[in-house]
């Protein structure tokens, strides 16, 4: 099957442009790169992605989106962001509360309900890609879940300041560090394209903001070839108040379960790990499943 993956770090809000990237799984399970990530607003990543598929004649697309795709609590967190505070925090990291009091990014007219039923609403994780899919996604997580972070005194260690629109808290070698970890990544996928823009970045002495929006949507787009190659990926939180999909770690599923007991959560519930099967074989590395707190809630298979 011919797969469409992308990644889209959203501007949540309507007047601003966030980057998008995506690349093609051929039936051959080989990859296409279909250039370097670029900067977008929400309709330009629309009409983007509709002549990707066109195009490429794709069967299938997932999107990773960072940014929320279900919000129902019109006031303070979601649950999900609750429990995935407690991990980010931890780490000198912070999360904003989503809620439909915030109009711009998630009131009725918010510019991600268009975009989201545009391309099918906000997808089930544990459900095969069918058709067109977008899935939430967080970039902090998914390098707290790829053991990105940095030396500390607190055991898990610090997450990369690598936000230059923060000049104040801004590092530049915590900004390589990340280049550099996204770098390996592609490199042993073969991504020429992306590998060498990320060298580029790594390297360059005064990174801009629109620079971390164009990597974080290499962040998203990890996120979607771990789906795709089949590795363990966990989602947090629920279809009914709002989930985040990030691969799987056995310390951040250990860090998840003390949050749900001090929320008063059923782990199983809020925290589920899954590999999404398909028919071809992807190059890449396997991810070999021994993380015994996730196993605890049971792993999904889900078929398609």
């Amino acid at each position: 099957m011919t797969a469409l993956l992308v990644g889209f770090d959203s501007a949540w809000a309507p007047t601003n442009s966030g980057a998008l990237v995506g690349v093609v799984r051929t039936n051959d399970g080989m990859f296409r790169e279909l250039g370097l990530p670029q900067l977008v607003n929400y309709s330009e990543a629309e009409s983007t992605i509709l002549d990707w598929q066109i195009r490429h004649q794709v069967e299938s697309t997932a999107v990773l989106l960072d940014q929320p795709t279900i919000v129902k609590n019109v006031t303070g967190q979601r649950p999900v962001e609750n429990l995935v505070a407690s991990p980010v925090s931890r780490r000198y990291g912070g999360i904003q509360p989503t809620n439909t009091a915030r109009t711009g990014m998630f009131g009725r007219d918010a510019p991600v309900w268009r975009f989201l039923e545009r391309f099918g609403g906000p997808a089930n994780p544990l459900e095969a890609v069918a058709g067109t899919r977008v899935f939430e996604t967080y970039p902090v997580l998914t390098m707290i879940a790829l053991g990105w972070t940095l030396p500390d005194k607190r055991p898990g260690g610090r997450l990369p300041k690598y936000n230059p629109g923060r000049r104040r808290t801004f590092s530049l070698s915590d900004w390589r560090h990340v280049c550099h970890q996204a770098s390996l990544e592609f490199s042993a996928r073969k991504f020429r394209q992306l590998v060498g823009w990320l060298d580029h970045l790594c390297a360059s002495q005064a990174p801009r903001k629109a620079d971390q929006d164009r990597l974080d949507a290499c962040l998203c787009l990890l996120v979607a070839l771990y789906l795709i190659e089949e590795r363990e990926c966990l989602m947090v939180g629920d279809l009914a108040t709002g989930y985040i999909v990030v691969p799987s770690a056995k310390v951040l599923c250990t860090e998840l379960r003390a949050s749900c007991g001090k929320t008063g959560r059923e782990y199983g519930k809020w925290v589920r790990t899954f590999r999404r099967p398909s028919s071809t074989v992807c190059s890449g590395r396997r991810h070999t499943a021994t993380d015994t707190e996730c196993s605890a809630a049971g792993r999904i298979g889900v078929g398609g």
